[in-house]
């Protein structure tokens, strides 16, 4: 399915603030005439290791699908932070 859309890019940080995305043609075989997201980003403060990523804040979507139209608008807050660590050990196998 083809998108269009457009982002803004923070001057001083050169980070993505916001990005929208709409439809380009409608979809007759799932029956999804419309659609439009957009997502804002922002700042995320995490207390270990005194991470700072820039993560989605908010996100809105619209959609007229199956003769409906749907608008769902979600906050994102309380990130929690975690790594994985993973260390490869490399043996040849035994012969038979």
């Amino acid at each position: 399915m083809g998108l269009k859309g457009r982002a803004w890019i923070s001057a001083d940080s050169y980070q993505i603030v916001k990005m929208e995305t709409d439809l380009v043609a409608p979809a007759p075989q799932i029956r999804l005439l419309a659609e439009h997201t957009a997502v804002e980003y922002g700042p995320v403060k995490f207390r270990e290791d005194d991470v700072n990523l820039w993560l989605p804040v908010s996100a809105e979507v619209y959609f007229a699908w199956r003769g409906q139209q749907v608008h769902r608008r979600h906050s994102f807050d309380n990130y929690m932070l975690f790594t994985v660590d993973d260390k490869q050990r490399m043996y040849t196998p035994p012969t038979l």
